[in-house]
């Protein structure tokens, strides 16, 4: 069964060459694999040592889904019209689901904005926008924990 999956075109198509033994034929399957290219062949030691803000990009990218599904779901309960805006709110608090998606909408926009700012420090401090990551804009992985 292994074999069939291997021999497949899908399979040949992402994985082009067999796993690397030497530095060169790392470059060569990191450069022509579909899901590899976005990742740098080689990084220095201290760009991906474990540090408190490593995960920046991971905490932003989760808050980005936390405020896209609270926004698609408060969508349907708010009306944005003048007249109705203030009782809308006051409605939605007093309902408990409600109530807390607001809550969660709001607060998750507040620790966005922080963790982008964080994120876009550690970025700049450590230098993660240069060479071989000038366009990825990290120094590990992005979206990483």
């Amino acid at each position: 069964m292994g074999e069939i999956i291997r021999e497949s075109q899908i399979w040949k198509s992402i994985f082009r060459h067999p796993m690397p033994v030497d530095r060169r034929n790392r470059v060569v399957v990191m450069l022509t694999n579909f899901f590899l290219h976005l990742h740098p062949v080689s990084v220095k030691k201290q760009g991906i040592a474990l540090s408190y803000t490593w995960c920046m990009g991971g905490v932003t990218f989760f808050l980005f889904l936390v405020e896209t599904v609270t926004g698609i779901l408060l969508m349907f309960y708010y009306k944005p019209v003048t007249y109705e805006a203030y009782n809308n709110i006051q409605e939605m608090k007093e309902t408990l689901p409600l109530g807390m998606m607001r809550e969660m909408h709001r607060w998750g926009a507040h620790a966005m904005v922080l963790t982008v700012w964080l994120h876009m420090f550690r970025v700049f401090m450590t230098g993660s926008y240069k060479p071989p990551r000038e366009f990825t804009g990290s120094s590990a992985c992005c979206c990483c924990c």
